[in-house]
C-alpha cells in the first residue's frame, strides 16, 4: 500500500458526468452478465454566499487540497466541507520545515474565500518518507523542534489547527514508535495550554500490522482519526483491482478496516474514512479482471480538470469508460474498464457516484464520524450533487 503522496501530479478538461457501467458478477473471473445502466451527476449550482452558513447536522464532510491543484480552488464550492486540509508541509529530518508549497502567502485567496463559507483551511503536516520519519522520532532534539514547528503552522492557520498526515507501512521497532507517540502526546498537550482553541487530527493506514501508529495510544485531543480508505491496490502493486472495496479481494477491504478499528477500541465517532476522486490504471497480462499487472499504474482522475490547473493530468475514468465502457465489479462495487492499444492490455479501476455512495452508507451504517475526500477537485465537481444528497448541506434553507 502506498500513500497519497503518490498523488504528487494534476489533471485536465470537464466532462457531463454521464458514464455507462455493464456490471459483471465477480472481481476474479470474466463477466458472466451484462446490464447497462447510466447515471447522472450535475453541475454543481451556483450558491449566493452572504451570510447563509450553518453547521452541518450529521456526518461531517472533509476535503483535502492538494497543492499541485493550483487554482482549482476558485472552481470549487466550498461550503460542501467542514474543513479542508491544505496538502502539504514537509519537515525535514531535523524537524524543521524542508518545504512549504507555498503555505500560508501563496494561498490567502484560497483561504479568504474559504473564510467567506465559515470553513477552517488547516494545515497538513505530511510525514512521509522513512528514512526522515526515523531520524525525526529516534532523535529527542528533531522530535522537539517538530513540536515547535507544529505548533508555528497552528498559528500560521490563525489558530485552525493541525492535520498530521503519518504514512509508515512497514513493521516498526518499539523505540521509534514510542518516539512517535510521545510526540503526539507532547503535540496534544502543549496545544491544550497554549491553543486551545486549534482542532487537532491524524490520517493513518487503514491497514497496517506492527506499523508504527497504535490508534488506541493517538490522544483524544486528536478528536478526528482519517483512515486511509484507499491503494488497497496501489501504483506498483502486483495485480490490478478496486481502489477502495468495501468488501472482498482477499481481505483488503474497507470491512477488515473498521472491524480492526472497533476491535481496538477506537470509538466510531473519531473516525473519518477517506475516499479517493482518483483511480489506477495498469498494464497488465490480459483482460481478466484482477489480472497480474506488468508495470507501475498510471493515475486517472474521476472526471477531467482543467488543463490550466492540472496539465500533468489529462485522462480521466470517465473518458475512458465511455470510449472503452465500463463494467461493475459487484463483490467491492468499483467500476473499471479495460482496452488494449499498442503496448498490450491496461487496466483501470477508479470510483464513481454509485460505488461512493455506497461508501458514505457504509459510513453511516457504521456511525462513523465522517468522509474526507483525497484530492477535492479531481472530479470537476460532478460529485457535489451527490456529497448534498448523502451528507445534506451547511448552507441554510431559504
Amino acid at each position: 500500500m502506498i500513500s497519497c503522496a503518490s498523488l504528487d501530479m494534476p489533471t485536465g478538461s470537464q466532462s457531463d458526468g454521464r458514464d455507462v457501467i455493464v456490471e459483471n458478477s465477480s472481481g476474479h473471473a470474466e463477466p458472466d452478465s451484462v446490464v447497462v445502466t447510466e447515471s447522472e451527476i450535475g453541475e454543481a449550482p451556483v450558491i449566493d454566499r452572504t451570510n447563509q452558513w450553518q453547521e452541518r447536522q450529521g456526518a461531517k464532510v472533509h476535503g483535502y487540497y492538494a497543492w499541485w491543484t493550483r487554482a482549482v480552488w476558485l472552481h470549487l464550492d466550498l461550503s460542501l466541507y467542514d474543513k479542508i486540509f491544505f496538502f502539504s508541509i514537509t519537515p525535514s529530518s531535523d524537524g524543521g520545515i524542508l518545504e512549504r508549497h507555498g503555505w500560508p502567502f501563496a494561498w490567502e485567496g484560497l483561504m479568504a474565500r474559504a473564510d467567506s463559507a465559515n470553513v477552517p483551511v488547516i494545515p497538513t503536516l505530511a510525514l512521509l518518507e522513512p528514512d526522515s520519519i526515523s531520524a525525526i522520532f529516534l532523535d529527542p532534539a528533531s522530535r522537539a523542534r517538530l513540536l515547535e514547528t507544529s505548533l508555528e503552522l497552528i498559528r500560521e492557520s490563525d489558530g485552525a489547527g493541525l492535520h498530521v498526515d503519518f504514512e509508515w507501512f512497514e513493521p516498526a521497532d518499539d523505540s521509534l514508535r514510542d518516539g512517535f507517540h510521545a510526540w503526539l502526546d507532547s503535540l496534544a498537550a502543549r496545544v491544550e495550554a497554549d491553543l486551545p482553541e486549534a482542532a487537532l487530527s491524524v490520517f493513518m493506514p487503514g491497514l497496517q500490522p506492527d506499523g508504527m501508529i497504535k490508534p488506541e495510544r493517538i490522544p483524544d485531543a486528536f478528536s478526528e482519526i482519517m483512515v486511509q480508505g484507499y491503494d488497497m491496490h496501489w501504483q506498483s502493486a502486483p495485480r490490478a483491482g478496486p481502489v477502495a472495496p468495501i468488501r472482498g479481494w482477499d481481505g483488503n477491504n474497507w470491512e477488515r478496516i473498521a472491524d480492526s478499528l472497533a476491535a481496538g477500541g477506537i470509538r466510531p465517532d473519531r473516525i473519518m474514512m477517506t475516499v479517493p476522486y482518483y483511480g489506477y490504471e495498469w498494464p497488465v497480462e490480459d483482460a481478466r479482471p484482477g489480472a497480474s499487472t506488468t508495470g507501475t499504474a498510471s493515475i486517472v482522475t474521476y472526471a477531467r480538470v482543467d488543463s490550466l490547473n492540472l496539465p500533468e493530468m489529462q485522462v480521466s475514468a470517465l473518458d475512458r469508460s465511455r470510449l472503452h465502457g465500463a463494467q461493475r465489479d459487484s463483490v467491492s462495487g468499483s467500476p473499471w474498464y479495460v482496452f488494449s492499444d499498442s503496448t498490450g492490455w491496461r487496466q483501470g479501476w477508479y470510483e464513481d457516484p454509485q460505488s461512493l455512495q455506497d461508501k458514505y452508507r457504509f459510513i453511516r451504517d457504521r456511525a462513523m464520524r465522517g468522509v474526507a475526500i483525497f484530492p477535492i477537485g479531481y472530479d470537476a465537481s460532478l460529485m457535489d450533487g451527490l456529497l448534498e444528497e448523502e451528507f445534506g448541506t451547511r448552507r441554510k434553507e431559504r
